[in-house]
């Protein structure tokens, strides 16, 4: 038989620290038993054991302690975003029914060293699992461990038997007790003997086999005169320390190593816990059914028999003016689901002529019938692409879920039911036409339209007084949810990009790529691959001899950051900046803009996600439209690619002018940088004027590059180290430019001191329009994790903000090209940056429109300021 045994404390620590942070819908912090299971299922099916043990540490003194009271002394005790995982994983570990050990008075390593030596005892064949070095002195006796480190981020295993520790160390396992009772281990507080660090106890234990063999021997000339001294004088701390090491292999042990049971998942108690954890993935990988929860007891509506469309007009007619009805409708527009009163209508394509299905759509989203949906957007974009003009969606739950815990991350309907509701949703095997056919399992399918449209019910029941309890009320239905429509227009309409354009120019990005190919050929003295890092780093600081900065565990690192400190160093660098540069414009923006043009209509359909980012801010795929190049001249001659529909056509563009600094200046009521801003100064000049006490026209442009770099690095919670790196100053400066810039604007500083302490009493900060993101990081006693969420404390009611600016005018803009009977169109948003495609004869009135409604969105102390401009392509108009 194969044992298995880990070191719970040991394992869900390091899940802890590897993991980010993560929160289920209730609060409660989840990264630590996530990453414990998730090392579990590795190792279940690297190792495939007969039988696992998972032992923990119990909160109480054990004898270790009682013979030494400095033993673990100077560690800190378990965070509290850990602490309350510990109970919590213990209890998913029983319902998987998962071994568990722990006994009060010894600790996990001495239930781990008793298991190990039974097991070889009857023959058993034991793996150990662990983070700690101490466990190698059990390997031998058919024992081996299995070391887990974390470096960067990434778990590594390591496979110890005696053979590599023997390799490793020079001696037999169990003589790690006695290099630890000489040189001591900080971690546990164990004292060794003073002065005697690890190259001189392994070398000594090289000598003379054992402790007792090193002080049988303090009079061998191999022995230093300093060493003997130390170890003299050392002997007793050298003994107690030894015992303090020793892994205690006869531990009077709660379970029966010779008759370990048999791990089986008491399925509706785990799947209980695993919802409410909201682990959808161990869930699916359990194989655990819906069946397992109670919540799916629940008996299923009555489904209406609806034989003729004129039996579906009916009953849309009969739901006007009624309340909100839950629906699902599959973005394919085949099939719909109404729940109205305690029943459900369910209705196909399949039943009915194309114009009865056309008709029944339309009248479905005419705006008659106020309708409840989940992640309606795309559906409302395929509505539009069918020439009707969807309307009636008063509730969208994905975007509730989203504005109420913004840093979520996926707000699928199975994800959000599975927070909300604690039941797993079964796939949808309804979004497919051919599902409602006579042969397609037709039941099956109806079965499922109700259950996720019961779900949507539910989750609207649940969400929408919640929005309206956390002051997010206006946010949602002013904001939000008209913006689903405005987002779904423009993605139908799309951009028009220059085929022809995008080809020229990646043939010119491709003769210069080979020039340099051909030159760093030149300058390494061969031909190589230049795209292979390992490579790379081999001829740069192998065979050209340049200072090797940073290695990874592959080797060398030949990342930008890299490359750019070497500049200078040797004219290869320069040009694999250039050559990576243009590769990636050729291959992610060309050849990458090429194949998402659509042929049918010469236009680039990007998918604008309102749900993605914590702070708000829209983006965007396939392409992401947000990440094109416009640091280098080169980058922003894509723009010149997208272009207007016809030469009657023009782009009309407008960028918001630092509207993330006007936000800050209107937040934190600073009144030197309102009243910068008020009169229309430039404000980087002006605090390179107020830093450096310097008139306004004695500004040197390096003043002024500074002081931008502070404006827009200060609420991002820029160190003095960061801003040295920015800028090319020694970090003394730069620390003084930030102190300078402090003292200048007393209403920012007054601004990050106070929402930092707000953020820390709420938990969360918000938005000039109640936007919220929680910060579970500021009450982290880990530094790193904490200054992360002061940070974000700091930022996100400023970029939030300015997200929600933007959005609003979007929505302004949008209603009011409508009203006016306009032909011109919103097509883009990129950051702060909005783009309408319009009739030449229209260009002035738009621009102005454009211009008056994102000046318009907010009314602040620092006026919003939107410049635009028009041309026939992107590159022009901006």
């Amino acid at each position: 038989m194969k044992i298995m045994v880990i070191d719970g404390n040991s394992i869900l620590n390091r899940a802890f620290y590897g993991v980010r942070m993560l929160t289920n819908h209730d609060g409660l912090f989840t990264n630590a038993i996530y990453g414990f299971l998730s090392t579990y299922f590795k190792l279940q099916e690297d190792e495939k054991p007969d039988r696992t043990v998972v032992c923990f540490d119990v909160r109480e003194k054990t004898f270790r302690h009682k013979q030494y009271e400095g033993y673990k002394a100077q560690r800190k005790g378990m965070p509290d975003e850990l602490a309350v995982q510990m109970p919590v994983l213990k209890d998913v570990l029983d319902a998987m029914g998962v071994t568990r050990c722990e006994l009060a008075g010894y600790e996990a390593d001495d239930l781990i060293g008793t298991i190990s030596r039974k097991a070889g005892e009857q023959g058993d064949e034991c793996v150990v699992v662990t983070g700690d070095r101490d466990s190698l002195q059990l390997i031998g006796g058919g024992t081996t461990v299995r070391l887990v480190s974390t470096r960067m981020g990434q778990t590594t295993y390591k496979n110890y038997d005696t053979a590599l520790f023997e390799e490793e160390y020079g001696f037999a396992p169990p003589r790690l007790i006695d290099l630890k009772s000489l040189m001591g281990d900080a971690s546990d507080n164990i004292p060794g003997v003073p002065g005697v660090g690890e190259k001189t106890a392994m070398a000594l234990l090289h000598s003379f086999g054992t402790l007792d063999g090193v002080y049988a021997h303090l009079d061998d000339p191999a022995v230093k005169k300093g060493v003997r001294a130390k170890l003299e004088a050392g002997e007793e701390s050298a003994r107690m320390s030894y015992m303090l090491a020793t892994i205690d292999r006869d531990v009077p042990l709660p379970l029966d190593v010779s008759a370990l049971p048999e791990a089986f998942a008491d399925a509706e108690r785990l799947y209980a816990l695993l919802t409410r954890l909201e682990f959808k993935s161990f869930i699916k990988k359990m194989g655990l059914e819906e069946s397992a929860s109670p919540a799916a007891a629940q008996v299923q509506r009555q489904v209406l028999p609806l034989d003729s469309a004129d039996a579906v007009f009916e009953l849309l007619g009969s739901l006007q003016d009624g309340g909100p009805a839950a629906a699902v409708v599959p973005v394919s527009c085949a099939s719909a689901c109404l729940l109205c009163g305690g029943k459900a209508a369910v209705f196909a394509s399949p039943d009915f002529s194309a114009d009865e299905w056309r008709e029944i759509l339309r009248r479905l989203f005419s705006g008659a019938v106020p309708l409840v949906m989940h992640d309606a957007k795309e559906l409302l974009a395929a509505l539009m692409g069918m020439g009707l003009s969807p309307e009636g969606v008063v509730f969208d739950t994905c975007l509730g879920a989203y504005l109420l815990n913004p840093a979520e991350g996926s707000y699928d309907l199975e994800r959000v039911a599975l927070s909300y509701l604690n039941t797993q949703l079964s796939p949808a095997s309804f979004e497919d036409e051919a599902a409602f056919s006579p042969l397609g399992g037709r039941e099956d399918a109806v079965a499922a339209i109700v259950r996720h449209a019961e779900a949507v019910e539910a989750l609207y029941q649940d969400i929408a007084p919640k929005i309206e309890a956390q002051g997010m009320k206006g946010l949602y239905y002013d904001v939000e949810l008209p913006l689903m429509t405005v987002l779904a227009d423009m993605q139908r309409i799309g951009c028009k990009a220059d085929p022809e354009q995008l080809r020229r120019f990646g043939e010119a990005l491709d003769e210069r790529v080979a020039e340099l190919t051909t030159q760093i050929y030149e300058d390494a003295g061969e031909e190589f691959n230049i795209n292979s890092t390992k490579v790379l780093g081999g001829i740069l600081f192998d065979k050209l001899g340049l200072p090797a900065l940073k290695k990874t565990k592959t080797g060398y690192s030949t990342n930008a950051d890299v490359l750019e400190a070497l500049r200078g160093y040797h004219p290869i660098i320069g040009n694999i900046l250039e050559y990576r540069q243009l590769t990636k414009l050729k291959s992610t923006y060309v050849d990458g803009l090429l194949k998402v043009i659509d042929p049918a209509d010469g236009r680039i359909h990007s998918h604008f996600q309102q749900t993605v980012t914590a702070t708000g801010r829209l983006s965007s795929v396939d392409p992401n439209l947000q990440n094109i190049p416009v640091r280098t001249e080169l980058g922003r001659e894509l723009r010149r690619m997208f272009v207007a529909e016809d030469a009657d056509t023009v782009l009309v563009d407008a960028d918001y002018s630092q509207i993330e600094l006007r936000v800050l200046a209107h937040i934190a009521q600073d009144p030197v940088m309102i009243q910068a801003f008020r009169e229309g100064r430039d404000i980087h000049a002006t605090t390179a004027s107020q830093v450096f006490h310097v008139p306004l026209e004695e500004v040197t442009p390096q003043m002024r590059s500074s002081c931008k770099a502070v404006n827009f690095g200060i609420v991002y919670g820029i160190s003095d180290f960061s801003l040295a790196q920015d800028i090319g100053v020694s970090r003394r400066e730069a620390g003084e430019y930030i102190a300078k810039y402090l003292d200048t604007y007393s209403g920012v500083k007054r601004y990050m001191e106070e929402t930092k302490q707000h953020a820390k009493e709420k938990g969360y900060v918000e938005t000039l329009f109640g936007r919220r993101r929680y910060l579970p990081e500021l009450q982290s006693k880990n530094f790193n994790i904490r200054s992360f969420g002061e940070r974000v404390a700091m930022n996100m009611p400023i970029q939030g903000t300015a997200a929600d600016i933007i959005k609003i005018a979007m929505v302004r803009i949008w209603k009011r090209l409508r009203a006016e009977n306009r032909r011109a169109r919103l097509i883009l948003q990129v950051h702060d940056e909005l783009i309408i495609e319009a009739p030449v004869g229209e260009q002035e009135a738009v621009t102005a429109l454009l211009r008056e409604e994102m000046e318009g969105a907010l009314q602040m102390d620092a006026p919003l300021v939107a410049e635009a401009k028009a041309g026939h392509d992107w590159y022009t108009a901006h």
